[in-house]
């Protein structure tokens, strides 16, 4: 009777999890407009963008106008244009991935490198493993002026952050989700199943899965911690004197040039506090820099 109440608890928890990862990702497919990339083929030395699927009827018509203005104006070297319409769309909360690495692509044509860099790094938040992103990103991150030495960082932390990267927030939790279905069946095939080798499967899948659910779970929450504070941003100014205080008269420490990340701490009226990747640190005031979110 015990194994049967036990069993009957387990789907339970079983069904309301899978429903919840189903609404998790219908909202976060419903949230933004999943507008096609530019067809860059990975390289910033692009063709045409792509065209809007038919799908897209579901979508206001003046958001389709925009997003076909906006790749027309790419395709005729009108980036400012292309950028302005970008802008437009983003401005109505229709941000996603695909808006923002086009929008980082016009940027880059228009030789605003910094705008570049922020938006590719906007767009890699929302989809960390497209490759496309990633290579555009490196490639902008080569026109900078500062090429900092990053802090040797231990190599299981270092490992564990790529894998971490290769998804989103949204995506770990919905598999955090289905890790936890496949550990609660698998229990029940231990509990209920009469045949050893079945019972022995059972076991063994359960503590895999579990142990596979604490581990996405986690990325899911750190994942998710970074996208709603983000503490990452990169310099807007073309040049620009990092102090060792919070006043404009305090002692030139570096100088930073536009495109370089840094990190975000402190905060003191009009200045922040950066950290740069070789780990030095200092005060710039805050109109210096774009936050990453």
């Amino acid at each position: 009777m015990k194994k049967y109440i036990i069993t009957t608890c387990l789907l339970f928890i079983a069904t309301a999890c899978l429903g919840a990862a189903q609404q998790e990702n219908q909202a976060s497919s419903n949230g933004a407009v999943q507008q096609p990339a530019a067809n860059d083929s990975a390289a910033i030395m692009a063709a045409e963008p792509e065209q809007a699927p038919a799908a897209a009827e579901t979508r206001p018509a003046d958001i389709d106008s925009l997003w076909d203005q906006a790749n027309t104006a790419y395709i005729n070297a009108d980036y400012r244009r292309a950028i302005e319409l970008y802008h437009a769309i983003e401005n109505q909360d229709l941000a996603s991935a695909k808006l923002y690495y086009n929008t980082g692509n016009a940027y880059f044509r228009d030789g605003k490198i910094g705008q570049a860099i922020l938006y590719y790094n906007k767009a890699l938040n929302l989809a960390p493993g497209d490759p496309d992103i990633r290579y555009n990103l490196d490639v902008a991150n080569s026109y900078t002026k500062d090429h900092i030495q990053s802090v040797p960082e231990f190599f299981a932390h270092k490992w564990i952050r790529s894998v971490r990267q290769t998804l989103s927030g949204n995506a770990w939790g919905i598999l955090s989700v289905i890790f936890l279905a496949v550990m609660l069946f698998s229990t029940m095939v231990y509990l209920l199943v009469r045949i050893p080798l079945f019972r022995k499967i059972g076991f063994f899948t359960a503590i895999a899965a579990l142990f596979l659910f604490i581990v996405s779970t986690s990325f899911a929450v750190v994942e998710r911690r970074h996208y709603i504070s983000p503490s990452d941003a990169i310099v807007m100014n073309a040049a620009v004197s990092v102090k060792a205080s919070p006043d404009k008269t305090g002692t030139d420490l570096f100088v930073l040039h536009e495109g370089t990340k840094v990190s975000v701490g402190n905060r003191m009226d009009s200045w922040v506090e950066i950290t740069i990747s070789d780990g030095k640190k200092g005060w710039i005031e805050s109109k210096a820099i774009a936050m990453i979110d």
